[in-house]
């Protein structure tokens, strides 16, 4: 059976939602809901990575910095380099870094299609609700693929396109925002956000057609996301 494509209002929504402008004006909004939400998952991607001892790892799209800065003060002789196309974005987790004192991480602005840094410069790459918003997800994998070394240990993890109504409907509930009805918020994110993301097996095929290895995936218990976990 063909898939439904999106309505314009859908299509037009997704433009929003992946606009860098909207980003540097609503991010702050966006990223004082989203960490109670998502706290679980960032546990979960932690726990993912193997024993990183003086590693370097990449936070490709790394928002707020929540991800990056868990593994920096986790990973103290790593170096945990986080990069965004928000320069909003950039500026509050810099400002979340400075807060937490912590020292082996570093935010700059930066675009996934084109990564600024060599080629096998990173031992790991993370990437955490960032590949829908990429307008090439695949370049954005090659690009990832490219800076890290070989064997290197990519986990990613983005909304899941089959979570269940009730899943949602549960995610709700830790998202709240103040001046979005219930209902309203549960349609954004069942058409828009998670409506135009990645399902499990979706996500898995884009990382191995980039060239990657040792695939794994699978849904997170926790919240209505998956993870690919594989190598270089």
């Amino acid at each position: 059976m063909k898939a439904l494509q999106p309505s314009w209002m859908i299509k037009l929504l997704t433009w929003v939602r992946d606009s860098r402008l909207v980003w540097d004006v609503m991010g702050s909004v966006y990223n004082r809901r989203i960490y109670d939400a998502i706290a679980e998952l960032y546990d979960h991607i932690a726990r993912e990575l193997p024993s990183t001892g003086q590693a370097h790892i990449l936070d490709a799209g790394a928002g707020r910095g929540y991800i990056s800065l868990l593994l920096a003060a986790k990973n103290p002789r790593a170096m945990i380099t986080g990069i965004d196309y928000s320069p909003m974005q950039v500026r509050e987790a810099e400002k979340h870094r400075q807060k937490r004192k912590i020292v082996n991480c570093s935010f700059s602005r930066g675009n996934v299609m084109d990564i600024r840094f060599q080629d096998d410069r990173f031992d790991a790459a993370v990437s955490i609700g960032s590949i829908k918003h990429w307008p090439d997800a695949l370049r954005g994998l090659k690009e990832i693929r490219r800076v890290l070394k070989p064997g290197g240990c990519l986990v990613i993890s983005e909304t899941d396109q089959g979570a269940s109504d009730d899943a949602i409907r549960q995610f709700v509930r830790r998202f709240k925002i103040w001046f979005f009805p219930d209902r309203l918020l549960f349609w954004g994110l069942r058409h828009v956000v998670f409506g135009q993301s990645f399902s499990e097996t979706a996500l898995a095929a884009a990382v191995r057609e980039a060239g990657f290895r040792d695939v794994e995936c699978r849904r997170v218990p926790t919240c209505p996301y998956v993870i690919v976990k594989a190598r270089k």
